[in-house]
This record gives C-alpha cells, sequence and structure tokens, in this order.
C-alpha cells in the first residue's frame, strides 16, 4: 500500500473505524510484563516509561490488570482506528483531528502504530466523536 503524506489527502481518507467494546489504560511496573503473557490477545498497545509499562487493553483483562498496578485503571475509553495508510513523516495530520475533537470538547489520548493511528477517547463520546471524523473527511472532500 502506498503510504499518503499530503494533509488534505490524509484527512479526506481518514475512514474512522470505531471498534466493539471498552478499552482501557494502566501502568504496571515492568518487573510485572511476564503476568500478562497469557492474555496477550487483549493488550493492544505497551509502552515502555519511566515510570513502567503503560498498557492498553480491553475490558476482558481490567480485573487481572488492575490487580498488577498500583495506580487507578483509566477508562473506559472507545477505540478508533483511523484506517488510511498515513506516512510516519507526515506533518499536522494528528494536530488537525486532535484540533476536531478539542473544539467538541472531546478527550482524545492517540498511538501511532506503523500502518494507522488510533484515537482513545471516553466511551461516551464515541459517536460523538465518529461525527467529528466524518465530517472532518467530507470538509475535505470537497
Amino acid at each position: 500500500m502506498k503510504k499518503i503524506s499530503e494533509l488534505s489527502e490524509l484527512l479526506a481518507n481518514i475512514e474512522p473505524r470505531l471498534t466493539e467494546g471498552q478499552f482501557f489504560m494502566a501502568s504496571i511496573e515492568s518487573s510485572k510484563i511476564e503476568s500478562i503473557t497469557d492474555h496477550m490477545e487483549y493488550v493492544l498497545c505497551i509502552y515502555r516509561e519511566n515510570e513502567g509499562m503503560t498498557l492498553v487493553f480491553s475490558e476482558e483483562v481490567k480485573k487481572e490488570i488492575e490487580g498488577l498496578t498500583g495506580e487507578a485503571v483509566a477508562g473506559p475509553f472507545s477505540l478508533i482506528t483511523l484506517d488510511v495508510f498515513s506516512d510516519l513523516m507526515s506533518i499536522g495530520f494528528l494536530a488537525r483531528i486532535t484540533d476536531a475533537l478539542a473544539k467538541e470538547k472531546i478527550s482524545v489520548n492517540t498511538f501511532s502504530a506503523y500502518h494507522h493511528d488510533h484515537l482513545l477517547v471516553p466511551y461516551d463520546k464515541r459517536e460523538e466523536a465518529m461525527r467529528v471524523l466524518k465530517e472532518l473527511q467530507g470538509k475535505k472532500k470537497d
């Protein structure tokens, strides 16, 4: 697949996809990471920070992960994937996405993977967030 780097083309092709279910975020000590190996199919993302390992995971393993963390589990969130093949060097893409959501008072946590960008929005704001993203996409198609 060809990666898209032009901002107007990226926005016109964002194709937001809402994943069913609730998602959460937590931090666990690095030494406890082996404790989740049996639950990896429910873990979407692991990111190492100085304070510990940040996990993004689905509701199926919330209780298990709550038992591993010394901090509150954040969520629930909805996961929205932007199904556009964005160039990792594109400029301003997530800034435009997060700005559009901020104008509607929707908080968002973003993470980028090799092929797509992903958004965690408050679970109760998921439909509103999808509306905003589809409007942003439509504005750029004109």
